[in-house]
């Protein structure tokens, strides 16, 4: 269904249509495109941002929704907030219920604690989710941690703090294999041999994946 306003630009765009058949319309120069965005994009419209007057983020300028929210008055009541009662009482507490925070819940129960996750939407609704390409992990043959090590830091041009990198490639093949123990159906070969395939700044194929979908999955 089409609203009123569509309709008539619509119109417009029939009536037009036989003029514009066969022109051949330039190309917009950088500076061009700018100016209609200016003009027309939310983003480059300097009245729909403003700085924003308290906080770590103070004086920065951002869209005048957000500045409203980040000012806005807390939606906790802190009258009605009794910090003498106890409503929930856990071991452990997750901030967070993408793959970092449901990975570590599982961890943390299989312990033996008393977990409990904390999320401002549902569980799994998360960056984890969005992502498509994959996961890099150095457990073929012709590659090791050291050259996914190489790589990486060859790929941030030398700035990565190296022990986080350290870290990385050494747990990434116990962290596929774990996803893998837990039904993850990453895309492999007819005999089970795990397919992988060259990610950015790889100097081996190390990204396993499930089709498009690695992060949902």
């Amino acid at each position: 269904m089409y609203t009123p306003e569509m309709r008539e630009l619509i119109k417009k765009v029939e009536a037009t249509r036989s003029k514009r058949l066969g022109h051949d319309f330039p190309r917009l120069s950088p500076e061009a495109k700018l100016e209609i965005l200016k003009k027309n994009h939310p983003d480059y419209i300097e009245s729909g941002f403003r700085a924003i007057n308290l906080g770590v983020n103070k004086g920065q300028r951002v869209p005048l929704e957000l500045a409203d929210l980040i000012e806005a008055k807390s939606r906790l009541e802190m009258d009605k907030i009794d910090l003498n009662k106890v409503d929930y009482d856990v071991d452990v507490l997750i901030v967070g219920a993408g793959g970092a925070g449901a990975s570590a819940a599982i961890e943390a129960y299989k312990t033996g604690a008393k977990v409990m996750i904390a999320t401002k939407l549902r569980f799994g609704d998360a960056n984890t989710m969005m992502a498509e390409g994959g996961i890099q992990a150095a457990d073929k043959p012709d590659d090791s941690p050291a050259k996914h090590y190489l790589d990486v830091m060859g790929g941030g041009h030398f700035t990565n703090v190296p022990e986080l990198v350290r870290a990385l490639v050494h747990d990434a093949p116990e962290a596929i294999k774990w996803l893998n123990d837990f039904g993850v159906m990453f895309d492999k070969e007819e005999d089970g041999t795990m397919l992988t395939n060259h990610g950015g700044g790889t100097s081996r194929k190390r990204m396993h994946a499930a089709a498009d979908y690695s992060g949902a999955e």
